[in-house]
């Protein structure tokens, strides 16, 4: 008797196990197995989208929510959204939930949203931005440093922008986006400020210049730190000293950069009869 009971015991507990099915939210809606819709709980970043997941399914359901979903806004003006962390939900049958998710603007160019706006859950982003999104659910980096790595790609913004005061903590994800894009690691940060109007249009300042300039110098002499612009057009000189005959030696750049608009430009060092060293960089 109890061998019979033993294999209902099995059937019944292979039975359940079956019903909890575990699957990605692209499948599930391919499925059919979950309705969606999303809305901005306000602002471009940190966990400021909430999506409602609605199971159709009469068994229980284990979603996985994808870093690298690029959520689209329904107003034209309002930024997409790509999500960064992974979230696993577990939906009963029938059962109908919402979920806070985490994610940053990926169009610096369009209005940060407002609480409530609407967002269509669409699917996963290019490859770059799934790759980047999925390192940053594995790892854990500053937000601003976060944000500016995503721009780096999504709006080809400079890469030297992913930066910080303690820069050993942003270079891990600096060097894979410029990986991602294809370039060299710029020899060269920007440190930025992003500035949120009442409007929700959004800016983003660069403040500071930093890195070295490898530089010889033949003997003792009256040196001036140049910028010049993609016209090879002067637009300041920042400092003037004496340096010591050297070779190969590094001159530390902490430059501000606040009041020279966006493009190319190059930096120096020059004596009055000849150019040290000279280096191009973009903000």
């Amino acid at each position: 008797m109890s061998k019979y009971i033993l294999t209902a015991f099995v059937l019944f507990t292979m039975n359940i196990n079956a019903k909890h099915q575990k699957l990605n939210l692209q499948k599930a809606i391919e499925m059919r197995l979950v309705k969606t819709n999303a809305l901005s709980l306000g602002g471009h970043q940190g966990y400021c989208i909430r999506i409602n997941l609605i199971s159709t399914s009469p068994d229980s359901l284990i979603i996985y929510i994808e870093a690298g979903r690029r959520l689209n806004s329904l107003e034209e003006t309002n930024q997409d959204i790509l999500i960064v962390k992974q979230e696993t939900i577990a939906l009963g049958k029938f059962e109908n939930k919402w979920v806070k998710v985490k994610g940053y603007c990926c169009q610096s160019d369009n209005h940060s949203p407002t609480q409530n706006a609407k967002y269509e859950i669409n699917k996963l982003a290019d490859s770059n931005l799934v790759s980047l999104a999925r390192s940053l659910n594995a790892g854990v980096f500053d937000p601003e440093i976060e944000q500016q790595a995503i721009w780096a790609i999504s709006d080809k913004k400079p890469t030297a922008n992913i930066s910080c005061k303690n820069d050993s903590l942003a270079l891990p994800l600096r060097q894979l986006v410029a990986g991602l894009k294809g370039e060299p690691l710029p020899w060269y940060t920007i440190i930025s400020k992003v500035f949120v109007y009442r409007s929700g249009s959004m800016q983003n300042y660069p403040q500071l210049l930093r890195g070295h300039l490898s530089y010889s110098n033949e003997i003792d002499n009256y040196v001036t730190l140049f910028i010049l612009d993609k016209n090879g057009k002067e637009v300041c000189l920042l400092k003037s000293q004496w340096l010591k005959a050297c070779a190969n030696e590094k001159y530390d750049l902490n430059v501000p950069v606040k009041g020279l608009a966006k493009g190319k430009y190059s930096i120096g060092l020059r004596t009055e009869n000849k150019e040290l060293t000279k280096r191009e960089f973009e903000i």
